[in-house]
């Protein structure tokens, strides 16, 4: 029975996987105590309610902590460790701690004040039927379910922060605590008392060793303790202290693994020893004797952030020397690429003609229970021979496979601080959180990842290569950042730059000095949506003659908090790295022109009526478009790209989920296409203050139901139209076509006439194939993309392109992780998978057959009739 930090409850067979019965609360479950004695049951343990539950997931009987005080909420659960049919919930009220036993039944046999004072279940654990507390430097075990008096014991002065609680295991009267670099081993119970058994230079973990005896007082604990060339486990008697050998395991470091933070141990009757260890990268590992025999990335069930980067990249040639010296010293270079195009046009046309051969990467590791799929190589074919860059909340970088999901390579970031789980969130870059980021842009034949790894005064920042995970540079983040802003790339610096803004609006940048920051003073600006004080700002980077700008200056603002709004969301276009198609075709060849402003920023706010969507440029603060949906509350996904902008949310008054789709379209008359095909207007670039005010158009449809994510497909050249790819709340991923969700749909006849202001220039056509609008969307189960697969709790969807521009890839994570190569128009460029390849090769054998043949004959007869 395991249970997730969300209060996701589920019991699975242990001799087959399967799942028997599962259960979702909403909240956090504290702890799952299971029941000892002649009933076969399990406490679910909440703070305001404890349950009952057999193992078919019936409920037996359930506690609220109401019936103790309104305020009251319970700590912790044991059973007895006098009776085999009773157990104890320690609670907690404003009069002090509260023990109250049951029996099996649900019936409160007792309640009796605690004789010891609990401050806060933060540095409080469970051992056996007593309850472990942390506090003042000192430790110490109370009973709560079992006979004894209190026992307390005087820590030493931790080497480096504070003592806290290892988990614990259900070793009997052994714990541990630890330091962050130290660990100390701890038992209670017998003569001896509450004792230190042992001390360790290093984070260590307790836990049990099972088939060794069935006597629970003779019975071996087991240490684990990682280190940076290997982990290495050790048994100890708790009765005496002494330890055996330690078993040195290579290949799972504390470089990459980071501390062991649970530990099982196996004894067999031949002496063999089997482990299973959970790191703090969230990795399970399976050990046999010295060996590891298998390796599960648990980590990856909770990314937080991808991007898709392609494996076949080209040299960086920006720091290339072009003096005529060095041109001429490469020219044997040039000469050889240039003999070795003729021999990859044949690779090519024998790798097309001849049948494809599974191609092998050493160093890959495939997790336990894939598969390779079957088209893997045929997708490689066409571009998608990618690597998907993810972030685990561990925190931890893996660079998977795209076709195959293999892992290329992972980097552990280090451990988390323990004071970010008490740190209070605050506007801007979270200390506490990674960050990462392709630069200058994915679409780049040469870029880098960029990475902030978390921490609270102590921040690194890494320039890694995205294909190998080297580090290529690293720099100490300097304190009190609250936004970083890549700049654009000089022509003599190899790694990228970056600004550094602190929470004063002072500017500094990495690699120190840089002189990419005085280079971009006047044309560098920058936005931040503070989600604290519900206020939007600009600022720019001013230019100063010569001067190197040193601070950002505010040029527009805009407080939402003053008129009672909370800010939930905010979006940018996504895909600017690549083309797009900067006019509409209407069915008379007529042409619409869309707003196209890579500022673009997209708000959502909620206030007591409802929902209200900003649109503004983020470089003038110009407020484009707003707005207002009655009755619309959270949760709200946000979507924007190209020219328009779409919201997904909940009307609660209407019982249904809505979407709002909002597309903007220049002003502007159509000219024809000379303008656009050989004029110079497209070719210049413009400032956001010349931009005009858009033209928006809007409509709302309604969906079928909730979304927990949205993305957009991603091609080539932009031409594919677009499809939205939505997580549902049923477990679907599903498409809707950009072209169902266009505000240009005509009203039917009978429509209101407030609805039919659709101004003449952008209304549609009759040529044009834009079907009528109707306000339900409807989710086809051909267009979901996960076909039987269920996908729960999907947070992100990432896409990429591919070579072909039909295609498009698709990557969705979660509890889950899918990927699919999408066509939202259909295969239009490929041939279909059943093509008869042997009659397309032969019927062009055969003509040029005929014509060498022919040409013989033509020319052999001609050369006869002139000796005629």
């Amino acid at each position: 029975i395991s249970a997730t930090e969300t209060g996701l409850v589920q019991a699975w067979k242990g001799g087959t996987g399967d799942l028997s019965w599962q259960r979702e609360y909403g909240e956090k479950v504290l702890d799952i105590v299971p029941t000892r004695g002649s009933a076969t049951s399990v406490l679910l343990l909440r703070e305001k309610e404890v349950e009952s539950r057999n193992l078919a997931g019936k409920i037996e009987w359930q506690l609220s902590a109401k019936d103790l005080s309104p305020e009251a909420r319970y700590i912790a659960a044991t059973t007895s460790e006098t009776s085999e049919n009773s157990v104890c919930l320690l609670a907690s009220t404003k009069a002090g701690a509260v023990v109250q036993k049951a029996d099996f039944s649900g019936k409160v046999l007792e309640k009796v004040d605690a004789d010891f004072e609990l401050r806060s279940a933060k540095d409080a654990m469970v051992v056996d039927a007593h309850l472990v507390v942390l506090a003042d430097g000192a430790l110490s075990v109370h009973p709560i379910c079992a006979t004894g008096e209190s026992q307390s014991i005087e820590l030493l002065k931790p080497k480096s922060g504070s003592w806290r609680l290892q988990p614990w295991q259900q070793t009997k009267g052994v714990f541990a605590i630890t330091d962050g670099v130290s660990t100390s081993v701890f038992s209670f119970g017998g003569s001896a008392g509450l004792r230190q058994l042992k001390s360790l230079d290093q984070v260590a973990v307790v836990g049990p060793v099972f088939g060794v005896s069935d006597d629970e007082t003779g019975q071996l604990v087991a240490l684990a303790f990682a280190k940076a060339e290997g982990t290495q486990i050790q048994l100890m008697d708790p009765a005496s202290g002494n330890v055996q050998p330690a078993v040195s395991i290579r290949g799972y470091t504390a470089t990459e693994r980071g501390e062991s933070q649970l530990l099982l141990v196996h004894e067999l009757r031949s002496g063999e020893h089997r482990a299973v260890i959970s790191a703090a990268d969230h990795s399970l590992v399976g050990i046999q004797s010295s060996k590891v025999i298998w390796v599960r990335e648990e980590g990856l069930a909770t990314i937080q952030q991808a991007d898709l980067y392609s494996r076949h990249t080209t040299a960086d040639k920006r720091s290339e020397d072009k003096s005529l010296g060095a041109q001429l010293a490469n020219l044997p270079v040039h000469l050889a690429e240039l003999l070795k195009a003729p021999f990859e046009i044949l690779t090519y046309l024998s790798s097309v003609i001849m049948a494809r051969r599974q191609r092998k990467e050493t160093g890959l590791l495939l997790l336990p229970d894939a598969t390779v799929p079957f088209s893997s190589e045929e997708l490689r074919d066409f571009g998608a021979d990618k690597l998907i860059l993810a972030m685990s909340n561990a925190p931890k970088i893996f660079a998977l496979q795209a076709t195959t999901s293999e892992v290329v390579w992972t980097k552990y970031l280090g451990p988390l601080d323990p004071k970010c789980t008490s740190a209070k969130a605050k506007g801007g870059l979270d200390p506490c959180v990674p960050w990462m980021q392709l630069l200058p842009s994915a679409a780049s034949p040469h870029a880098e990842l960029v990475v902030i790894t978390p921490g609270l005064g102590h921040q690194k920042v890494w320039w890694m290569d995205p294909l190998t995970g080297a580090v290529l540079r690293e720099e100490t983040m300097p304190r009190d950042i609250s936004a970083v802003m890549p700049l654009p790339q000089g022509k003599t610096l190899h790694t990228h730059p970056l600004m550094l803004i602190d929470s004063q609006g002072g500017l500094q940048t990495l690699p120190k000095d840089a002189a990419e920051l005085q280079e971009a003073a006047g044309k560098v600006f920058h936005w931040e949506v503070d989600t604290v004080n519900q206020v939007v700002q600009g600022f720019a980077v001013p230019k100063d003659g010569t001067k190197r700008p040193k601070k950002l200056v505010p040029i527009w603002n805009m407080e939402l908090g003053s008129l009672a709004e909370k800010i939930l969301v905010a979006a940018t276009p996504q895909h600017r790295q690549w083309d797009h198609v900067p006019v509409h075709i209407k069915g008379d060849a007529s042409i619409l022109y869309k707003y196209i402003n890579p500022n673009l920023l997209a708000i959502v706010s909620e206030d007591t009526s409802g929902l209200n969507l900003y649109t503004l440029d983020a470089v003038t603060g110009h407020l484009l478009h707003q707005s207002q949906v009655a009755g619309g509350t959270s949760p709200v996904h946000l979507a924007a790209c190209d020219n328009w902008v779409v919201m997904h949310y909940q009307n609660p008054k209407k019982t249904r989920f809505e979407i709002l789709v909002t597309e903007f379209f220049q002003a502007k008359a159509d000219d024809g296409p000379w303008e656009i095909l050989f004029g110079k207007q497209g070719a210049r670039s413009k400032s956001a203050h010349q931009l005009e005010r858009p033209v928006p158009l809007q409509q709302t449809y309604i969906m079928p139901a909730g979304v927990t994510a949205m993305g957009v497909t991603a091609t080539l050249k932009g031409i594919t139209p677009r499809s939205i790819i939505m997580a549902s709340t049923t477990d679907h991923l599903t498409r809707v076509s950009k072209d169902l969700l266009n505000p240009r749909r005509p009203y039917p006849s009978t429509a209101p006439a407030d609805k039919k202001t659709v101004p003449s220039q952008f209304a549609p056509t009759k040529e044009e194939p834009l079907p009528p609008y109707a306000p339900l969307i409807p989710w086809k189960h051909t267009e979901m993309l996960n076909y039987h697969n269920a996908l729960h709790r999907v947070t992100g969807i990432a896409s990429s392109p591919t070579a072909l521009e039909s295609t498009s890839l698709v990557f969705a994570y979660g509890l889950d992780l899918f990927f699919t190569p999408f066509q939202s128009a259909k295969a239009y460029d490929v041939l279909s998978p059943g093509f008869n390849y042997p009659l397309l090769y032969g019927s062009v054998g055969l003509v040029l057959a005929v014509w060498a043949a022919v040409s013989f004959l033509a020319s052999r007869k001609a050369l006869q009739d002139r000796w005629k």
